[in-house]
């Protein structure tokens, strides 16, 4: 006996979300169906508020929501902030863990990923291209960047990225400080899931 083929869509969706395969997918279908349906409405809308009002910062990568015409998120427009220093994350958990700890005051800039030595293709859908094109933006209109923190979790595929963006940083030869979070956090750990004491010593004993 096959599903309905509305749940067999659902499922086939689902599934590709990241910790979520075909049997989850399916437990989380059989869950909505029997829901209420105000509870089923309700679910929906948020997705759609998912894409409909939630927008990527056109710097940082950062998600936020778009209540008038801004491209760029509350960080990346805040006079406030460090904007000759910029943070560079592998997903958005790594910058809410780090704006928790209230002790850097830079700028962000989310990879959305980190390099693999058995897919080449990451190196494409990673924001490192834009990365790089942010720097020599900044030096063009004379707010020059002079600090990049490397805040990558310190597994065989964070080590990987780092050297990689290390080398294209200095390479282009705009005498920018590169600095690495302090070896705090447990090799093999992530930025994510440290707490905020370690956060602030990896911060504050980066070289």
């Amino acid at each position: 006996m096959e599903l309905p083929k509305p749940i067999q869509n659902f499922i086939k969706t689902f599934s590709r979300i990241p910790g979520i395969g075909p049997r989850q997918a399916m437990r989380v279908a059989f869950w909505f169906l029997h829901q209420p349906q105000a509870k089923q409405i309700e679910f929906s809308n948020a997705l759609t508020n998912l894409s409909t009002k939630i927008k990527l910062c056109v710097d940082c990568f950062l998600p936020f929501e778009q209540k008038a015409k801004e491209t760029l998120c509350e960080i990346c427009r805040n006079p406030q902030r460090d904007h000759s220093t910029i943070c560079v994350v592998e997903k958005e958990t790594d910058l809410f863990s780090l704006e928790k700890t209230n002790k850097y005051k830079g700028i962000y800039h989310i990879l959305g990923g980190l390099l693999s030595e058995i897919d080449e293709n990451k190196k494409r859908e990673i924001s490192i291209t834009p990365l790089v094109e942010r720097i020599k933006t900044s030096f063009k209109t004379k707010k020059p960047i002079k600090e990049i923190i490397l805040a990558l979790s310190p597994t065989s595929e964070g080590n990987l990225t780092t050297y990689y963006l290390e080398k294209t940083i200095k390479d282009l030869k705009l005498n920018i400080k590169i600095t690495k979070l302090a070896r705090g956090l447990p090799h093999g750990g992530e930025v994510e899931f440290a707490d905020s004491e370690t956060l602030i010593n990896a911060l504050e004993g980066r070289k």
